[in-house]
């Protein structure tokens, strides 16, 4: 078992490589997306990401077994049964197995009415159904069964390891994709560099497991019954919970597909891959926190559960308001800069989609506490009323509204279950009143972002935007005035004090 220094600072280590990995994966993909629009044309890379919707929804037949394992894995590290863990493991991968395989057939069967389905060209055809395929192999032959050795990896609090692997994996890929592009390749070879890094990463991720986590064992011998049963009463409610996820980033360049076209799909990708990477970056910590928060929930320490609830909460939103003042000031001027003078057209839906991700900040705790600690069936059934709420408002408003109409539906979804129900659920079962998260949280740090917002137009009236580096140097005096106001007036004192003490004193533990 960890003592509390331990544990912060394992925490800590792995919270800083998340960090560094986010970092270092949007500035690769910040390059990588211009290059490939500007290789492979806005048709074909909105082709690419109609394709990655598509299979996003075939990965669901992961069935939420993925969470399971980072959760019985991290439980384990408390009660020491590495035999459960072992059993549970095995059952877990061989199912995995088998539902790779029956993916993979249905997928292919998918895949010859693929074109007719999303209206796609005749023309690209061919190709949009061999990227289909290979990045099926990707997502379910691949992804399916190995995630179960990244997962064990995670639950041991290993997070730093599989940040390093997932780096590697990141540049192994942007290389491979230069290469082929560069040497006037197609998207077809954009999928086949995507698929054999990310087989790469995974057999790293193998490997790694059974070296650092204690006595794993994945044999078909240790498959039982009464664990299939056990594993699907809870990874059947983290199945429905991941569909939300989905509906945020993956239902939406469908139903435009269906009603718009491939062109429309790739401006909307760009917006959507914007508010992506504010929820990602944001998101860094909270990952962090899953395997610990099995390991507090399997010692009953409910005070730490309220602390992450509210006071890392107010941090973690801090840090969500800082990307969306930034987005509300800049968030055109990045479009253009970034990818182009079309994309202007997805400013409005940008700033509704960036929106709806700060609103739902809390709900990235809440959400993960429920789970951990046995209101998962609850987080399953909010994620099916964001789902519904988000799909039927996307249809009623993309007729009068267009691409912001989508946006607008994502908003609603998101401003009903992220920022009422599932934090005031998580506000009922751990003994505190809703309005302590518009006191504790959301105002924090959304007072401050008023000041970020004003002088930003202010440096926007003044000064022109003619590159990305004039956006990020006029970015800057906002974000310093936002953290000093946050440090000085919302920052807890006993946190301040231990920083001071830190900085002082760097070498004194």
């Amino acid at each position: 078992m960890m003592n509390t220094t331990t544990r912060v600072r394992k925490v800590s280590i792995n919270a800083a490589t998340n960090y560094f990995r986010f970092f270092f994966t949007m500035v690769v993909s910040f390059w990588l997306i211009p290059f490939i629009i500007k290789n492979l044309g806005a048709e074909a890379y909105g082709l690419w990401n109609l394709s990655f919707s598509i299979i996003g929804f075939f990965s669901l037949l992961d069935f939420g077994f993925g969470l399971g394992v980072v959760k019985w894995t991290g439980e384990t590290s408390a009660t020491g049964e590495i035999e459960y863990r072992n059993h549970m493991l095995s059952t877990i991968f061989f199912v995995y197995l088998a539902i790779a395989v029956v993916g993979m057939f249905f997928l292919s069967i998918f895949a010859v009415f693929y074109p007719t389905l999303f209206s796609i060209d005749t023309a690209i055809a061919p190709e949009a159904i061999a990227v289909l395929i290979i990045l099926g192999i990707r997502s379910l032959a691949i992804q399916i069964p190995l995630s179960l050795f990244k997962g064990a990896l995670f639950g041991e609090q290993e997070i730093h390891l599989t940040n390093i692997i997932q780096i590697l994996g990141t540049l192994l890929y942007a290389v491979t994709v230069w290469f082929a592009l560069s040497a006037g390749k197609g998207i077809v070879w954009l999928a086949s560099m995507n698929c054999l890094a990310f087989l790469i990463e995974n057999i790293a991720y193998v490997y790694f497991a059974y070296k650092n986590v204690k006595g794993l064992r994945i044999s078909i011998r240790l498959v039982r019954k009464q664990d299939f049963s056990e594993a699907m009463g809870f990874s059947f409610y983290s199945f429905l919970t991941t569909i939300a996820g989905l509906v945020l980033f993956q239902t939406d360049a469908i139903i435009i597909q269906l009603f718009f076209g491939l062109e429309l799909v790739g401006l909307y990708a760009v917006a959507i891959k914007v508010t992506e990477y504010a929820f990602l970056l944001t998101k860094q910590l909270v990952n962090v926190l899953t395997p610990l928060i099995s390991e507090l929930k399997a010692k009953q320490e409910h005070d730490t559960i309220r602390y992450l609830l509210l006071d890392l909460s107010k941090y973690i939103m801090a840090t969500g308001f800082l990307i969306a003042g930034s987005v509300y000031v800049f968030g055109g001027d990045l479009l253009v800069l970034w990818v182009g003078e079309i994309y202007a057209e997805v400013t409005i839906p940008l700033l509704l989609l960036i929106t709806s991700f700060v609103v739902s900040v809390p709900e990235l705790v809440a959400s993960n506490v429920l789970t951990m600690t046995g209101y998962h069936r609850f987080s399953a059934i909010s994620a099916g009323l964001s789902t519904g709420l988000n799909i039927l408002f996307s249809l009623l408003l993309i007729k009068p509204f267009g691409l912001t109409g989508i946006a607008m539906g994502t908003l609603i979804s998101s401003s009903v279950v992220s920022g009422i129900v599932i934090p005031a659920k998580a506000a009922r079962s751990y003994e505190f009143p809703y309005h302590r998260y518009i006191s504790r949280v959301y105002l924090p740090a959304s007072l401050p972002t008023i000041l970020l917002v004003a002088i930003g137009y202010l440096m926007k009236f003044f000064f022109s935007v003619d590159s990305l580096w004039d956006m990020m140097f006029m970015a800057i005096p906002g974000i310093v005035v936002y953290l000093l106001v946050f440090w000085i007036f919302f920052t807890d004192p006993a946190i301040k004090e231990n920083i001071k003490k830190k900085l002082v004193h760097p070498a004194r533990r």
